[in-house]
């Protein structure tokens, strides 16, 4: 599964890679995005068997997911969120359909390639360009997987090490969290 946050301020998308990833403005998180209004240390986002994850880091702006602030939720396909006042939409598709960064990278890349060939070229690259992805399959959106709990205690684990999902997606969904010492992080 690819996961990408897309900025809505016309910043690059920015690709998930890594199946646990921190976000925030300071050089040492897997992800920097150098605005104000995000924590040291912002969020983690944890990608796990075509679902992704996101979880507040006891920040003073929070996280919202649609809107609506978090302690933690589980991610969907076009989901708006806000890290304290810098807003993404999620993309999550199938590993064999190009990504927002990759439709971006191959636009220059047929850009750089028009401008050196001339018009004619220009026009077939142009069109030439991948639809956006829509992927299928998922879940229709639930607010069940929505935590408005306060925000989490500083002295809570900031970085689990693994997590596994069980469940059919139904009210039985459940979330385990693994710390370093493999100790089972209570979500609620």
């Amino acid at each position: 599964m690819k996961a990408e946050l897309v900025p809505e301020n016309g910043d690059p998308p920015i690709p998930i890679t890594r199946d646990l990833t921190v976000v925030g403005r300071r050089e040492f998180c897997d992800v920097v995005i150098p605005h104000h209004s995000l924590s040291k240390r912002h969020c983690l986002l944890v990608k796990t068997d075509g679902l992704l994850v996101i979880r507040d880091l006891a920040t003073t702006n929070g996280t919202k997911v649609k809107g609506q602030k978090v302690r933690w939720a589980a991610l969907l396909p076009d989901d708006r969120i806000s890290l304290g006042a810098y807003k993404v939409r999620i993309y999550l598709g199938p590993d064999d359909m190009p990504s927002p960064s990759e439709q971006k990278q191959a636009r220059g890349r047929a850009s750089a390639a028009s401008r050196a060939a001339g018009p004619a070229v220009a026009a077939a690259a142009v069109g030439s360009a991948s639809p956006p992805v829509v992927p299928v399959g998922f879940p229709e959106p639930s607010n069940s997987f929505i935590s408005t709990a306060p925000n989490l205690a500083p002295s809570e684990p900031a970085a689990p090490a693994s997590m596994s999902a069980t469940g059919p997606f139904e009210d039985d969904f459940k979330f385990e969290i693994l710390d370093d010492d493999d100790d089972v992080i209570d979500l609620d």
